[in-house]
Parts: structure tokens; C-alpha cells; sequence
């Protein structure tokens, strides 16, 4: 749940806001924890706009955060794919009446919701939002309504959670669909797919995950913590199974190292990235590489995912089998653990009934026992 608050800064420390005699809308979810960014964008305008085109606004970013929220996407996570995954449900979206929104509603949310993801791409709230991709999607908006009734693609359902067997086969397949003549380029594929569900890590976590940050084995448990810097430049701890760390160790030794020392030899000792994982060239994945990646991987299984689907069956899973939700909310990098309660546990709940029918009916039958009781 999204709520709008007029809120009064006649009284901030910031004289650029202490001046203005209006109120500012601000996004608060059901628990009262703002939404920074949006809110951060609001405050911006409203030193430039009036308070009629500021409401305006906010009822069209109020909109977008309400689909994002139920979409299980903050901020960081979302690219170009997303916005044309929302103006597509925008175009196609029909009122209670069964009219279509008007041309006027759906320019005015995709102008507005275009321009918030451009500003928060510039502020480095979104990094693996891609302006031009945005700009072109944007640009055809007018196209894509004129054919609303049959769009033009399928709305895209951003899987949220993965079976730990499908997610498994997923990992499996991203070292099947690439290398073909280089088996170095399979393992180092099937790492990142293992890293992001093992750890939970975003797609651009794992893109610039720096060797540095790499940790030894911790020999006396069953995972290592590891530094990741995250959403806004904060760095959290994860855990990395030692299974998996001696895994990429071994990467790191081997076929990171030849292509180090083969990049090295050809253009000097700093010419090779500092990221975990790199190309054949010696550069960091970028995370549209891995998208690509990640989509061929998913039309070699038959699913259709994405990157981010691999984090959220981490925090599935992690959830279903620890029931530490703080613990969790820590891991994932969330500021709220409404937000980690929201992804997780409703999902959660239900695999842990879906083991079979079974099993299912009888914790139906406990539950309308105890009701008698």
C-alpha cells in the first residue's frame, strides 16, 4: 500500500525548502517508512513547479510505485525492461467499466514516470537503466496505445520466484547456452547464475563485485561473510557457502588468471578490470551482458525469468527455512523489513505447502481443527 502525505518543510534545515508556503506530497508505505527516492524527486520539483503540477505528478509516481510494489521491484532494480513492461500495463489496463484509459491518462503517467526514472538514473539510484532504451520505449508509447486492444507483445510477468529445482536447471543451462568452444567462459557463466541464488546478490552486485572483496574460506563454518556494496553506494555483509567460494577461487586462480596474464602481456600490467568476473578481454560483464545471458538461458529451459528472479528465490528460501526475517532483511540490503516481508513470506508460505497434496490437506485439516477447538 502506497500513501500520500502533504507534508510541510516551512520548518527544514534546507532553506530551499523552508521557504516555500505549500505542502509537498510524500509516499509512505503501510508502516510509515518513506519511499526516499520518489519523495527526494518531489522536493526537487517543488522548488520549480507549482503546487497543482506537483500533486499531478505525484499521482502519477503513486501509480508506478503501486505496480512496482506488486511487481516486487525497488528502485535499483529497475531498467528499460521494466519501463516497457509498465507502459505496456498501462496501454492494455481497462478501467472497472471496461474502458481503456484515456490517450491523455496514459501520455501523462509514461511522461511522468519517464521522467522520474531519468533523474534517478542521473543521481545513480538505478544504474542499470539504460536512458536511450527508456527514451525509445517512451517515444513509441503513442504507437503502442493506438493498438491496446491486441498490444503488440505479450505483458511481460516478472517471475518473482523460481522452484529451487527449476532454479537449479536455470543455473545449469546459462553455462549450456554459451562457450561452446571455450569451457572456462561455461564455469564462469554457471558461477554468476550460483552466486546471485546462493547469495542473493543484484544483478549489478555481481557485475561489479571487485576481487578484492573476495574473502578467504572461513574452514570453521559452512558459509564466509563477504562485502558488497549495494543500493546507494552501502556496503552490506552477505554469505557466500564455502563450496561455492572455493568454486570461484578456483576461477579466480585459474581462468581469471589467464586471461589476466594474456590481456597483460598485450597491454600492460593495469589494463584488466578489477571485477570478479571478466570477459575475454579483460573487462568487467556489464549487466545488459548478463540479461542477454540470462535470457537465452531462460528460452533453453521454457521458463521466462529474469536475472532478479534468482535473488528472490534466495529470499524464498532463506526465509522458508530460517524464519529470521531481520536476518534476512540484512542480507538483501533492504532499509525496511516490511519491504523483505512483502517479497518473501507470503511466497514463502506457500511452498511450504506445495510439497504435496497431501500435505497440504492436512495442514488444512490442522488449521480447521484448532478453529474448533
Amino acid at each position: 500500500m502506497v500513501t500520500v502525505v502533504d507534508v510541510d518543510f516551512r520548518c527544514s534545515s534546507d532553506t530551499r525548502l523552508s521557504r516555500l508556503t505549500h505542502c509537498i506530497p510524500q509516499f509512505f508505505d503501510d508502516i510509515s517508512h518513506p519511499y526516499c527516492e520518489a519523495n527526494s524527486y518531489l522536493r526537487f520539483l517543488s522548488r520549480r513547479y507549482s503546487p497543482k503540477s506537483i500533486k499531478t505528478i505525484a499521482e502519477h509516481l503513486k501509480e508506478f510505485l503501486v505496480w512496482s510494489e506488486v511487481s516486487g521491484l525497488e528502485v535499483e532494480d529497475i531498467n528499460e525492461d521494466v519501463f516497457d513492461s509498465y507502459v505496456d500495463a498501462l496501454c492494455a489496463y481497462r478501467k472497472s467499466s471496461g474502458e481503456f484509459l484515456s490517450w491523455n491518462t496514459v501520455n501523462a503517467r509514461a511522461s511522468g514516470v519517464y521522467r522520474f526514472l531519468i533523474w534517478c538514473y542521473e543521481k545513480g539510484y538505478c544504474p542499470d537503466l539504460s536512458p536511450v532504451e527508456v527514451g525509445n520505449t517512451y517515444g513509441g508509447v503513442r504507437k503502442r496505445y493506438n493498438t491496446k486492444g491486441h498490444p503488440s507483445k505479450r505483458l511481460k510477468d516478472h517471475t518473482r520466484f523460481l522452484e529451487l529445482s527449476t532454479a537449479v536447471k536455470f543455473v545449469d543451462a546459462l553455462a549450456e547456452v554459451s562457450g561452446s568452444v571455450n569451457p572456462d567462459v561455461k564455469r564462469r557463466n554457471k558461477l554468476i547464475g550460483a552466486l546471485m541464488l546462493q547469495s542473493g546478490l543484484r544483478i549489478s552486485e555481481v557485475s561489479e563485485f571487485p576481487l578484492r572483496d573476495l574473502p578467504e574460506v572461513n574452514v570453521r563454518g559452512h558459509s564466509t561473510p563477504a562485502r558488497v556494496v549495494g543500493k546507494g553506494g552501502k556496503a552490506r555483509l552477505i554469505l557466500i557457502p564455502n563450496n561455492l567460494l572455493l568454486k570461484l577461487w578456483e576461477y579466480v586462480d585459474f581462468d581469471r588468471e589467464r586471461v589476466s596474464e594474456k590481456i597483460e602481456s598485450i597491454a600492460g600490467k593495469d589494463s584488466v578490470d578489477g571485477a570478479l568476473f571478466l570477459g575475454e578481454k579483460g573487462r568487467r560483464l556489464t549487466s545488459n551482458w548478463i540479461e542477454k545471458l540470462f535470457s537465452k538461458a531462460s528460452e533453453r529451459i521454457g521458463v521466462k525469468t529474469v536475472p532478479h528472479a534468482l535473488r528472490h528465490t534466495y529470499g524464498t528460501y532463506h526465509y522458508l527455512l530460517n524464519r529470521d526475517l531481520a536476518g534476512l532483511a540484512n542480507l538483501m540490503g533492504h532499509a525496511r523489513e516490511s519491504t523483505t516481508r512483502n517479497f518473501y513470506v507470503h511466497t514463502a508460505v506457500l511452498v511450504s505447502y506445495a510439497g504435496s497434496y497431501r500435505s497440504l490437506q492436512d495442514e488444512i485439516d490442522r488449521l480447521i481443527g484448532v478453529s474448533y477447538a
